[in-house]
């Protein structure tokens, strides 16, 4: 009996949460979730409310009757700006609130994809018990990005935001100018509690117990959520300065190793990490975007990748690419 009620709770303990952070493509998310499925990896989708009214009800018709997705829309995301975190808040709620208990909790974008089988990702998830995710102090990153946290901003706008579809551009000149003009007055902010904050990638896969010191965090601190929400890129400093800051920070993969960096760190050197988001992404000069979209020249550096993701594709560039990966690394076909 002993050991039936071990396996139950294994199966039990073993479930997945997806995260999923939408705004476009519905059918590469599609076959994203396709190709992860599983039955113990469940899916919390939120589709970008600024293009839900087609893309949503398209999503709900196919995944209809499948207990393991979960879709929601109620942020209109722009870029830099607050609404991101509260959409990836929003999913962490829902999955940590639902009737399953899950031992990971995996933040992507609609456009990341596996460059490893579901089963392959599910014993690697077996085999872990550290949170993944990627951070620097921002002591030791560029003057511009503690900018980030030291001024005030207001991204969350559709008008003056720059990658917005509906900006204005004398909106975008007028704010960008009002903005450096009034820096130069007002007092620069001190971060929240005297917290060190920390930036990173914003894509992690982090465990139960630290998705609910999160949320108990955030329960108790309101005005956290008040700071970061006039900050720009909050979604890159959010989550890596609360678990930084908190025990945590133990449990994070290649802590010990970051703490000996420390001691023998040199002026200008950021700290690089292993497996820190568990995904490839193309930061270089390579790709014109930034990441770079990956097409089919990136096969064979996805092909001797370790990690179980890649970021970022898309349903025409990435075509062919995608048709390789299903073929020779997911071998669904």
């Amino acid at each position: 009996m002993f050991y039936y009620a071990s396996a139950i709770n294994y199966i039990f303990e073993m479930n997945i949460a997806y995260l999923i952070l939408a705004h476009h493509q519905p059918n590469l998310l599609i076959q994203l979730i396709e190709r992860l499925k599983k039955e113990n990896f469940y899916f919390f989708i939120h589709f970008d409310k600024k293009n839900s009214s087609r893309n949503i009800p398209f999503l709900k018709k196919h995944f209809e009757g499948n207990k393991n997705v979960h879709i929601i829309s109620t942020q209109n995301i722009y870029w830099m700006g607050y609404n991101m975190v509260d959409a990836t808040i929003q999913l962490l709620q829902l999955a940590h609130a639902s009737s399953v208990n899950f031992k990971y909790f995996v933040l992507m974008s609609g456009q990341d994809y596996p460059i490893k089988n579901a089963d392959f990702i599910d014993d690697f998830f077996n085999r872990n018990n550290a949170d993944f995710i990627s951070y620097n102090s921002l002591e030791y990153m560029p003057e511009n990005f503690k900018n980030k946290v030291t001024h005030l901003h207001f991204m969350d706008c559709a008008f003056y935001n720059p990658k917005s579809e509906n900006k204005v551009p004398y909106l975008v000149k007028l704010y960008y100018r009002l903005h450096k003009h009034l820096d130069k007055f007002l007092p620069h902010r001190a971060f929240y509690k005297n917290y060190t904050p920390y930036f990173g990638s914003q894509w992690f896969a982090l465990t139960n117990a630290t998705v609910t010191h999160i949320l108990y965090f955030l329960a108790q601190n309101k005005g956290y959520i008040r700071f970061m929400r006039f900050t720009e890129g909050p979604d890159e400093i959010f989550f890596q300065t609360i678990i930084l800051n908190s025990e945590r920070k133990n449990n994070v993969y290649d802590y010990d190793r970051y703490l000996d960096w420390l001691n023998t760190r040199k002026e200008g050197e950021i700290f690089i990490h292993k497996f820190s988001s568990l995904r490839y992404m193309d930061w270089s000069e390579r790709g014109k975007a930034k990441p770079a979209v990956l097409d089919n020249s990136y096969y064979e550096t996805l092909k001797s990748s370790d990690e179980l993701f890649a970021r970022k594709f898309d349903e025409l560039i990435s075509a062919s690419l995608l048709s390789h990966i299903d073929e020779n690394l997911l071998k669904t076909k």
